[in-house]
């Protein structure tokens, strides 16, 4: 049973691997299961048993991939230092890791420029919102700490500091996947990580 089970989620985490594959080549709404099943060799009962269909899939693929960079974040959180170097960690460790991790730059030029309004995504769509939103109350709890401590501006709002962080992070991150060649988010993600950071510091 135990060696089943081993097998049944290494089955998962490859068909979530070809899905992405198969999504960044062709598009969700193109994309089909067989499309799929044939890029992972199995059948497509065999996705059935994973996943109930072609959007539980897909959400399944975004929520695992968000979460992994949840886990970037708390690690990098979790490293050290003052709040501002903490901020600064976790800005910059962001943009490394879209640019590093090719399955993460895909996921995202996947939900960001391949997936257009399909009804069937709409559920997962909301939970994404959900969850960003839930993002920025919890780094404007951060920011508030900020305030409170004088490390960071007491006359901007803590949660316009967190809006202004995440749109900062996210903008240079689309603008980096529509022109890769134009400049690296690793190499300047400190110089970036500069011109956030002065625009809060106290």
């Amino acid at each position: 049973m135990r060696r089943t089970k081993e097998e049944a989620a290494i089955t998962r985490k490859q068909l979530l691997k070809k899905a992405l594959a198969v999504f960044s080549k062709k598009g969700y709404s193109a994309a089909t299961l067989q499309d799929i099943a044939s890029e992972a060799d199995v059948t497509r009962g065999a996705i059935y048993w994973h996943f109930g269909s072609k959007a539980e899939l897909y959400n399944t693929l975004i929520k695992e991939y968000s979460d992994r960079g949840s886990q970037i974040v708390q690690k990098a959180a979790s490293e050290g230092g003052t709040l501002i170097d903490i901020l600064r960690r976790v800005f910059v460790r962001q943009l490394e890791i879209v640019e590093k991790d090719r399955e993460m730059r895909a996921l995202m030029e996947l939900y960001l420029f391949k997936t257009g309004p399909v009804p069937e995504l709409e559920q997962g769509r909301l939970q994404q919102i959900e969850s960003g939103n839930s993002l920025i109350e919890m780094l404007a709890g951060v920011m508030g700490q900020g305030i409170e401590a004088g490390l960071l501006r007491s006359d901007v709002d803590a949660k316009d500091m967190a809006r202004a962080y995440l749109a900062f992070q996210n903008g240079l991150i689309q603008l980096w996947l529509t022109s890769p060649n134009k400049f690296s988010l690793r190499a300047s993600a400190n110089s970036f990580a500069d011109i956030l950071l002065t625009g809060i510091q106290v």
